[in-house]
């Protein structure tokens, strides 16, 4: 038993050591950063317009590229990235127009990549609705968007600031946030195995 607790001890240390950020930031870009436990909301309000992304960091994470294993090695480096789904709301007034979207993996880029899009991220739903969201809300699968209907929704979002470079900070963001959120479990569940 004491060796475990000595392997979660040692566990905790290092995935302290690897922490990249120790303060999560308050702003990403212009965007105000509200923390719900896994939950982040990202809001800013644009003229008449509240723009929000909506992203959870629970099971986001994946390793950055395929790594070259050395079976000499004790542990490979690998790059964990936090690339979680996102809702991106545009408010105006009690209207929103709503957007859900991923991240492309790297796999996924190299075969679509025919020089057309450089997008590191994609539409997956859309949907249009006043007041509040209900299930019964219509949204279309970003799947059977026509290329033209894409592209120009694709091309608000960037208007908006959902660029490219944004959507890159925010993986960032979210993996600094998912990294400090699972320091602190490993913390809590070592109290909690020492009977504290």
């Amino acid at each position: 038993h004491n060796e475990d607790y000595k392997h979660l001890a040692d566990r905790t240390s290092v995935e302290m050591k690897l922490q990249k950020t120790k303060n999560i930031p308050t702003e990403v870009c212009g965007f105000k950063v509200k923390l719900d436990g896994s939950e982040v909301s990202l809001s800013k309000a644009a003229g008449d317009e509240k723009i929000e992304i909506n992203f959870n960091v629970n099971h986001s994470v994946d390793s950055d590229t395929e790594p070259d294993i050395n079976p000499n090695m004790d542990k490979p480096n690998i790059e964990l990235k936090s690339r979680p789904t996102f809702e991106v709301d545009i408010k105006r007034g009690d209207r929103t127009l709503g957007f859900t979207c991923s991240y492309i993996s790297h796999n996924q880029e190299q075969q679509e990549n025919d020089g057309f899009s450089d997008d590191i991220f994609g539409i997956d739903e859309v949907t249009f609705y006043e007041g509040e969201w209900k299930d019964s809300n219509y949204a279309v699968s970003g799947e059977v968007l026509d290329g033209y209907l894409y592209d120009l929704l694709m091309n608000l979002l960037e208007e908006k600031g959902i660029t490219n470079e944004l959507m890159e900070k925010v993986s960032d963001f979210a993996t600094a946030y998912e990294h400090s959120s699972y320091i602190h479990m490993l913390e809590s569940v070592q109290k909690f195995s020492a009977g504290k």
